[in-house]
C-alpha cells in the first residue's frame, strides 16, 4: 500500500471508510476503535474535537453533536501510519508524495483537479478536486519538487446541532 492508494479514493469521494463529512464520530470509532490520539482543544461538551488515527485526523463539531466537520490526511511525515480494518494492526508507508506523483495518479484515475488559489500562498501551493472538494496542499519551500503536506475536506456551511 502507498499513500496514493489512500489519497485517490479520498479525492474521488471525500470520504475514508466511515469518516465522511456529516457522519457521527461514533461511526468512525465503531469501524476503527478508539482514536490513537486527540487534540488538546476542548469543545462545549468538554470533549476534544480533533481525533487522530495515525495520519488520519477527523475534527468534530465543537458544540455537542459530535458530527464530523473535517477530515485530513497528514502526509508530511517520513513514515505515515494508517489504521486497518483489523483494529489491532496498522499499516505504515513512506510519506512526502510529490506534486508530480499526485497529479499523475489523479490523472490516471480520471480525477479532474484545478489550482486552488485561496491556499496558494508564499511557501505553498494547492489544488482542489471539484467532485469531492478535497484540497491538496503542497510545500514548495526548500524542496526540489513540491511535496504534499496534507489532503483535506471540510464542511463549508455551519450545521445546526440537533
Amino acid at each position: 500500500m502507498t499513500v496514493l492508494d489512500t489519497l485517490i479514493p479520498f479525492a474521488q469521494t471525500g470520504r475514508i471508510g466511515a469518516a465522511r463529512i456529516g457522519a457521527q464520530l461514533k461511526n468512525v470509532t465503531d469501524a476503527l476503535g478508539e482514536p490513537w490520539a486527540h487534540g488538546s482543544s476542548i469543545g462545549a461538551d468538554g470533549l476534544p474535537y480533533l481525533y487522530a488515527y495515525g495520519s488520519l485526523e477527523v475534527a468534530i463539531c465543537q458544540a455537542h453533536c459530535q458530527v464530523i466537520e473535517s477530515i485530513a490526511i497528514q502526509t508530511d511525515l517520513p513514515t505515515m501510519e494508517w489504521p486497518t480494518r483489523e483494529l489491532v494492526r496498522m499499516e505504515t508507508f513512506p510519506g512526502y508524495p510529490t506534486y508530480g506523483d499526485v497529479l499523475r495518479t489523479l490523472g490516471q484515475a480520471g480525477c479532474r483537479w484545478e489550482e486552488y488559489e485561496p491556499l496558494t500562498l508564499e511557501g505553498q501551493c494547492a489544488i482542489r478536486v471539484p467532485a469531492s472538494d478535497v484540497i491538496f496542499v503542497f510545500t514548495i519551500e526548500d524542496v526540489e519538487e513540491p511535496q504534499l503536506c496534507n489532503a483535506s475536506v471540510a464542511q463549508h456551511r455551519p450545521h445546526t446541532c440537533g
